[in-house]
């Protein structure tokens, strides 16, 4: 047989406002400020990114050979064809 209840007899215990439960409790966060922590860089000792290619829609000369190619790639100091390449 199915028991006929009513919406309350399904309320929660509580005034309803789950977002107490959820958010968390000032002494229990890492004491980090969210708007502090996005301020400070990251440290590192990395040096930066150096670009291996370049490609250019018009084409670029070799900095050996002069050919005009749309891909050039570093070798040393110079970035070059694929027929210049010291690969």
């Amino acid at each position: 047989m199915i028991e006929d209840r009513s919406l309350d007899d399904f309320a929660a215990d509580d005034d309803g406002d789950e977002s107490a439960e959820s958010a968390p409790d000032d002494a229990e966060g890492d004491g980090v400020d969210p708007d502090e922590a996005t301020d400070a860089a990251p440290a590192t000792d990395a040096a930066p990114a150096t670009a291996t290619s370049t490609w250019h829609a018009d084409g670029a000369e070799c900095d050996r050979c002069g050919e005009r190619i749309d891909r050039r790639w570093r070798d040393d100091d110079a970035f070059v064809c694929p027929d210049c390449a010291s690969w």
